[in-house]
C-alpha cells in the first residue's frame, strides 16, 4: 500500500511539473521517461509517455510501457493487443513470439513452445523455458505412453518410449512394452494352432523372432504341416493336386516343399493344363490318315472338361461312310485304360465350340468323304424320328445329307485324366499335348 503511495506522489508531481514548469524541455521528460522503463518502472514510464502526446514517439512509446506492465502481472489479452498495436516497433514482434510461446505451453502444445522460446534465445529469459521444457517434454511422453500401457496399446506406448532415447526410465518401459506385445503375439499364435491353422500359427511364430521359444513353436509347426501334406501327396489325384500344390507353394522357401511341387508339377503341370485351357489339343491314339492308309496320330481337340473327364473331339474328319457309323481306333495300352467309349458327335456336345466347321484327312478324302471349299460335311449321332441322321455341313450348320452325299466320320470320345499323364506339348495344333 505504502509503496502504491509513493507512486502516485510522483505521478503527481511528474503532472504539475509537465503542467506548470515550462522551463524544463519535452526532452528531459522524454529522456526520464525511457530511463523508467528501462529500469521497469512500466508504470511511471507509460505515464509519462501519455503526458507528452505527441511529442516524437511518445504515444507508441506509451502503449510499449502499458504492454510491458500487462506482461509483467500476467495479463497477457491486453499485453497481446497493445503490442500488437505498435507492432514492430521495439521489440513489440519478439514480445509477441513470447507471449505465443506462452500460450501454446498452456495449451499443452510443449513442442511448439519450445520451438518458439528456442527462437528467442535469451530474451525474456526464454533459454530458461527452453530448459525446463526440456525436462518437461519426455516426462510428459512417459505419462502419455504409461497411460497407453494401461490401455493395453503397447506398440504405441512403445514408440513413444523408443523416441525418448534413453530418457529416464524410457528405455526400462519400451522392454516392458516389447515384452507385451511378446506374450500377446505368442498367446494369438497359440489359439490359431490350436483352431488348426497351422500355416497362420507357424507365421506368427515367425514373425516373433527369438523371443520366448517362438522359434521352436514354428519347427513344430511346420513339422506339422509336413505330416498332413505328406497324407495328401500319398492319396493325390488330379482333382485335388492344385489345392496341394498352393499348399506346398505357401511354404516358402522350405525346400521340401519346393521339391514337391516340382514333382506334382512334373506329374500333374500338363493335365492340369488340358482342364484349364480353352481348347486345346492333344494327340491320342492312331488312324489311317494318308492316302495310301498309312496311320498317323489323331488330333484331338477338348470340347468339355469336367474335373478329370474330358471330352475329345477328333480336328479333322477321318474316314467317310455312307451311313452314320464310328471307326475302330488303334490306341496304345496306357492310352486304352484312360479312353472311354468312340462315338459320333452329337449336337448338344458341340455347343461349346465357336465354329463346327473342319478339313478332312487325305484318307478320308480317298475314300469319299463330302468336302466343299475344303470343308468335309460329317455325320452326327442324333437322329430324327424317322430314324435319319443329320450332319455338319461344309459352312458348320445342321442339315440332312443330300442324295448321294458320302459324309465324312469325325469322331468324338471320352478320356480319364486320372489314368494317364501327358509329359509334353503346348496345347496348340502344331505342338498339341502327347503323353510319351
Amino acid at each position: 500500500m505504502m509503496k502504491r503511495l509513493t507512486l502516485l506522489a510522483a505521478l503527481l508531481c511528474a503532472a504539475l511539473t509537465l503542467g506548470g514548469c515550462q522551463s524544463q524541455s519535452n526532452l528531459e521528460y522524454y529522456e526520464r521517461a525511457q530511463l523508467y522503463l528501462g529500469s521497469g518502472n512500466y508504470d511511471y514510464a507509460a505515464e509519462l509517455f501519455s503526458q507528452l502526446g505527441e511529442y516524437e514517439d511518445s504515444a507508441d512509446y506509451a502503449l510499449y510501457s502499458r504492454a510491458l506492465k500487462a506482461l509483467a502481472e500476467e495479463d497477457y489479452e491486453l499485453a497481446r493487443a497493445d503490442l500488437a498495436a505498435v507492432n514492430p516497433f521495439k521489440s513489440s514482434g519478439r514480445y509477441l513470439m513470447y507471449l505465443d510461446a506462452i500460450a501454446a505451453e498452456a495449451e499443452g502444445e510443449l513442442e511448439q513452445a519450445l520451438s518458439l522460446y528456442e527462437k528467442l534465445g535469451t530474451f525474456c529469459d526464454a533459454n530458461l523455458a527452453v530448459e525446463r521444457l526440456e525436462t518437461a517434454i519426455p516426462e510428459a511422453a512417459i505419462q502419455e505412453g504409461r497411460a497407453l500401457m494401461n490401455k493395453g496399446e503397447y506398440e504405441a506406448a512403445r514408440e513413444i518410449f523408443l523416441s525418448l532415447d534413453g530418457f529416464g526410465a524410457s528405455k526400462a518401459l519400451a522392454d516392458n512394452c516389447t515384452a507385451a506385445m511378446n506374450r500377446a503375439a505368442y498367446e494369438a499364435a497359440e489359439k490359431l494352432q490350436d483352431a488348426g491353422d497351422l500355416n497362420g500359427a507357424m507365421s506368427a511364430f515367425v514373425a516373433m523372432g527369438d523371443a520366448l521359444d517362438a522359434k521352436k513353436r514354428a519347427a513344430e509347426c511346420l513339422a506339422a504341416i509336413h505330416a498332413e501334406l505328406e497324407k495328401q501327396y500319398a492319396a493325390v489325384t488330379l482333382a485335388n493336386a492344385p489345392a496341394l500344390m498352393e499348399a506346398y507353394a505357401a511354404l516358402d522357401g522350405d525346400e521340401t516343399a519346393a521339391a514337391r511341387t516340382a514333382e506334382l508339377t512334373a506329374r500333374f503341370g500338363r493335365n492340369l493344363a488340358l482342364i484349364t485351357m480353352e481348347h486345346p489339343v492333344l494327340v491320342l491314339g492312331s488312324y489311317p490318315a494318308a492316302e495310301n492308309g498309312q496311320e498317323a496320330a489323331i488330333r484331338w481337340q477338348i470340347v468339355k472338361a469336367e474335373d478329370a473327364k474330358l471330352t475329345l473331339l477328333s480336328e479333322q474328319v477321318l474316314d467317310a461312310s455312307e451311313t452314320a457309323q464310328t471307326v475302330p481306333v488303334v490306341f496304345t495300352e496306357q492310352e486304352a485304360a484312360a479312353a472311354g467309349e468312340v462315338m459320333l458327335p452329337a449336337v448338344a456336345e458341340l455347343a461349346a465350340l465357336s465354329g463346327l466347321s473342319c478339313g478332312a484327312t487325305p484318307y478320308a478324302l480317298a475314300q469319299g468323304a463330302a468336302v466343299e471349299d475344303g470343308q468335309a460335311v460329317y455325320w452326327l449321332r442324333d437322329s430324327l424320328e424317322n430314324g435319319l441322321h443329320p450332319v455338319i455341313s461344309s459352312d458348320g450348320a445342321l442339315t440332312l445329307p443330300a442324295a448321294g452325299m458320302t459324309p465324312g466320320i469325325r469322331l468324338m470320345m471320352t478320356l480319364d485324366l486320372e489314368k494317364i499323364t501327358f509329359t509334353s506339348g503346348s496345347g496348340t495344333t502344331e505342338d498339341p499335348f502327347r503323353a510319351e
